[in-house]
């Protein structure tokens, strides 16, 4: 048995001192660094500073950040390296989400997913960051870099990104951002704007990528419509790399040789470039219908694949379109001799919005390069589509730029960072005065292990559970003596301030012999205080006599008899503190995710004969407000195929271990996917859907479902898979829930 685990204990005098003023911490590498680490980033309180010392430090397990006000140091990043190479868990290297963060001086390698990825956090700056995967260029390289998704004030210079399979530097649906002073070398697309308004890209590098700076907007995500982007005064050569994107994704059409592409965006500015030695184009600008097949109408309700309001001006192009590539070189070369133009203009506008079928001043873009450029428009809006086989398609190479007016862009202006809101330490003070010990709840009479449980202490069940790696649970739930839980129809129902709720993970020693007992590994907590939901880990001692808090998480070899007779293993996996909000944060509220009226609504035997839990707490008057639960609808029992259709129990594993993150306001929002049992959209829920920033886990296929085809599908690709990059849901999974995957295979077989 293996076990690692650091505790944060600290005395009420350090307490004290440490919560007026910020430290700062120093870290060598070592053989416990990958706890070391994610303690004080556990511990860490807004204004804290986090020094790395130079050396090589090695992870095999993704980094959670959730403090704002946050610095992260090292000595520079070709000094400090996290070497993330041979990754056994979680889908990046550095996950944040806290506001304000500064990372700046080190490098991430290797990682199984994306290298750094912050998400909805106001204020982020990375300066001096190397993200760099090592080998030779493969679609199983991780999608991006440095990669800011949902945030507002970024700032990201003087970094380096090198070999990422989708984008190096990738800012997404963001606001207010400033790009500055990088090298990206080696990726898919060197720089990319996605879904992103107002943004600032000057004095960067991009060389030997596919494509070097991309701006563009794709559909079926929470900001819908980028704008004001402007790209200047970059270097952009010879960008020509094979493309090595996984099949799919939608950088993996970007044809080599692509040197600024502008897509299905408005109000971008290119000026002042050098842009040269590129095998295709120069500058694109092109409609996201133009560009891709696999648009379906359904995505584009709430979505304009229509560049307006693009202006190229002063740049200095040359040595471009020598010999296109990808689709769109093999469609539409042989119209230009086989020489593409330095500027590319797929001449495609909304044609809702034409006058008398011409292009309004609008959609056309404004070219006024002072050095000679060579200009094509495409005029694609008038192709009739057989004319691309005919050949008889006409080429309008003429333009009039200098009648149009351009759109100019304002420089990007960062706010100075706001000051830490009184909450922002909440959770950290709550960490520091965690109890030590599982004994201390006072959850269970008798020996601990055998979890009788105390009085106000309740068992409950769930009709579909939480995948776990086949690992069995035993849930309780405490309440404060004379207080009701109050029902809810939606979420989870609504426990007293003072509730606990506990749930330990255990292996059986052999599942076809229950009277063998069990291993238990770890007992999770969550409590409500008036200032909102907490939860952390405690882990069981060899003795199994005691569980001991383990804030920085713990991994524990087991193996077992399984159901069908054989031998069984696997490395269990016992989150940190900061990676429970993975899951856990809606928003910015932490939440409990399996006690929902209808996940409760079914009869289990607690010892007192089988009852519905509902009417049993009812009964007991635990339960307030709740009607009779006939009237409550019921989530199917996971494995039972009787009564409910294979529909019905797909969507609800989907929803139990899936939509907890793929909602709204989960921690996989940006990917556009929702999995909730209330989403009745099918091109919400995954129904040729595009994926968005999937990597090598869209295993080469273009759409999360495809109905009747669950071999084509990214959805059941990623249940499917047990590599740390590509594996989904990305926490608390190492193994394949055989059992869900042949049920999502059934549903998506029978789809229509």
């Amino acid at each position: 048995m293996a076990m690692a685990f650091v505790s944060l204990e600290l005395s009420p005098l350090a307490f004290a001192v440490e919560k007026q003023s910020p430290r700062i911490s120093k870290l060598q590498a070592g053989p416990n660094v990958q706890y070391q680490l994610q303690s004080k980033l556990i511990d860490a309180m807004p204004g804290d500073v986090i020094e790395l010392a130079e050396g090589r430090f090695q992870f095999h397990r993704q980094l959670d950040i959730t403090t704002s006000h946050l610095t992260i140091r090292g000595a520079g990043s070709n000094k400090t390296v996290l070497s993330f190479k041979g990754q056994a868990s979680g889908g990046a290297g550095l996950e944040a989400t806290g506001d304000q963060l500064l990372l700046e001086g080190f490098a991430v390698e290797d990682t199984a997913g994306n290298a750094i990825k912050v998400l909805g956090a106001d204020g982020v700056t990375f300066r001096d960051v190397r993200t760099e995967w090592t080998g030779p260029a493969s679609s199983t390289n991780g999608a991006y870099g440095i990669y800011p998704v949902q945030c507002s004030n970024v700032l990201i210079e003087s970094c380096t990104a090198i070999g990422a399979s989708d984008a190096g530097i990738y800012v997404g649906q963001s606001r207010n951002v400033i790009v500055r002073s990088n090298r990206a070398e080696r990726n898919v697309a060197g720089i990319e704007i996605e879904n992103t308004i107002h943004a600032d890209v000057y004095d960067n590098i991009a060389i030997k990528n596919t494509g070097g700076i991309l701006v563009f907007d794709l559909p079926g995500l929470q900001i819908k419509s980028g704008r004001q982007v402007r790209v200047r005064d970059n270097e952009v050569t010879d960008n020509n790399h094979l493309n090595f994107a996984a099949k799919g994704n939608v950088v993996a059409s970007v044809p080599p040789g692509m040197g600024i592409m502008v897509m299905a965006t408005d109000e971008v500015e290119v000026d002042h470039n050098t842009i040269k030695h590129h095998q295709t184009t120069g500058v694109a600008v092109l409609a996201y219908q133009a560009s891709s097949k696999r648009l379906k109408k359904r995505d584009t309700t709430d979505f304009d694949p229509y560049p307006e309001l693009i202006s190229i001006h002063d740049n200095k192009i040359s040595d471009s379109g020598y010999a296109p590539a990808g689709e769109m070189g093999l469609l539409l070369a042989p119209f230009v001799g086989g020489v593409f133009p330095d500027i590319f203009w797929d001449g495609v506008g909304d044609p809702a919005r034409m006058k008398n079928a011409l292009l309004t001043e609008q959609q056309i873009p404004a070219i006024q390069n002072n050095i000679a450029a060579r200009f094509t428009n495409f005029d694609l809006s008038h192709m009739n589509p057989r004319d691309l086989l005919t050949g008889r398609h006409s080429i309008a190479s003429e333009l009039t730029p200098h009648e149009i007016k351009r759109v100019q862009i304002p420089k990007v202006v960062l706010p100075p960072p706001k000051s830490p809101s009184k909450n922002a330490s909440n959770a950290v003070l709550v960490y520091r005065t965690a109890k030590q010990k599982l004994s201390e709840y006072g959850l269970f009479k008798g020996t601990i292990a055998d979890h009788l449980p105390a009085e106000h202490v309740y068992p409950y069940e769930l009709n579909t559970p939480l995948f776990s790696d086949y690992a069995s649970k035993h849930r309780f739930f405490k309440i404060p003596e004379g207080k009701q839980i109050r029902y809810s129809k939606e979420g989870t129902i609504q426990f007293p301030i003072g509730t606990v709720i506990s749930k330990t993970f255990a292996y059986p020693i052999d599942m076809t012999d229950p009277s063998q007992g069990e291993r238990l590994l770890e007992t999770r907590i969550e409590f409500r205080r008036d200032d909102g939901w907490f939860g952390f880990s405690y882990l069981w001692n060899e003795q199994q006599t005691e569980a001991t808090l383990a804030l920085g998480g713990s991994e524990i070899d087991v193996s077992w008899i399984h159901t069908d007779g054989k031998q069984r293993s696997n490395r269990y996996q016992v989150p940190n503190a900061n990676q429970c909000l993975n899951c856990h944060q809606q928003g910015d509220q932490f939440v409990p995710l399996g006690p929902v009226a209808a996940n409760l609504n079914g009869s289990w035997d607690h010892g007192h004969g089988s009852r519905n839990q509902i009417a049993a707490w009812t009964e007991q008057d635990l339960l307030a407000e709740a009607p009779a639960p006939a009237s409550i609808d019921a989530w199917p029992v996971f494995g039972d195929t009787r009564e409910r259709s294979v529909s019905d129990r797909a969507r609800s594993w989907l929803h139990v271990n899936c939509a907890h993150c793929h909602n709204p306001r989960g921690s996989a929002r940006t990917s556009g996917l929702d999995l909730r049992l209330t989403q009745m959209n099918p091109a919400k829920f995954g129904v040729h859907k595009v994926p968005v920033a999937a990597g090598h886990g869209s295993g080469g296929r273009s759409f999360d479902i495809v109905p009747g085809k669950p071999d084509e599908s990214i959805l059941l690709y990623r249940i499917e898979s047990e590599d740390p990059g590509i594996a989904m849901p990305s926490v608390g999974k190492n193994l394949v829930p055989t059992e869900a995957a042949e049920l999502i295979r059934a549903w998506i077989e029978q789809l229509d």
